[in-house]
């Protein structure tokens, strides 16, 4: 399999220091997830993310229920009903709500709220832009935000729009401070802004 080629590979040149995850996107029914969720557990993968359909909930499940790896799903989620399912269900091991995509952090929190409950860990999934600012903010008030949440590139180039700069040292990202967001000088970053309106 060319994939065990490439990951065995990886390993061979990284060594064990890094840590991998394994993202299929919706890939998979549940007999090739299986397969690869295996060669994820031989390399030592951290987690295998929404290895099935994101609403085939029963499949994910019998993938969970298969491997030792840790399973996260989530990120294309927009019901409470199926987080709930996912959670009551244990359809997977880490929850993993998208900022954007359910909604904000309002509603996210409430599915935090209901892993944290169930002991299961989240890990919030963001879509990118300045969703990591979101991200930053919801990983400091949710009990078991998990190990590892995404970052995006380019997170450098706003560091210096909040009060203190936001720093990354020893993997770990400072959580802005002050109202709002924590963004220091709002007026400097919307300037050359167009305003946009609805058509009435």
């Amino acid at each position: 399999m060319w994939l065990g080629r490439r990951v065995r590979d990886f390993r061979k040149t990284f060594g064990s220091a890094i840590d991998l995850h394994g993202d299929a996107n919706s890939s998979y029914d549940p007999p090739q997830a299986i397969e690869i969720g295996r060669l994820l557990e031989e390399f030592k993968f951290v987690y295998f993310e929404e290895p099935c359909p994101f609403d085939h909930l029963e499949d994910t499940k019998t993938v969970t229920d298969a491997l030792t790896i840790p399973v996260a799903g989530g990120e294309q989620e927009f019901s409470e009903r199926r987080f709930r399912w996912m959670i009551h269900n244990r359809g997977v091991d880490i929850v993993q709500p998208d900022l954007f995509y359910y909604g904000g952090m309002i509603r996210s929190l409430r599915v935090a709220h209901m892993a944290a409950l169930a002991k299961m860990p989240t890990t919030v999934h963001i879509s990118g832009g300045f969703g990591f600012v979101y991200m930053l903010h919801f990983a400091s008030v949710v009990p078991d935000i998990g190990r590892y949440q995404e970052y995006k590139r380019n997170i450098e180039r706003y560091a210096d729009w909040f009060e203190p700069r936001l720093q990354i040292k020893n993997g770990a990202l400072t959580v802005p401070q002050g109202p709002g967001v924590g963004i220091k000088d709002l007026r400097s970053v919307l300037q050359g802004a167009t305003e946009v309106r609805a058509a009435t």
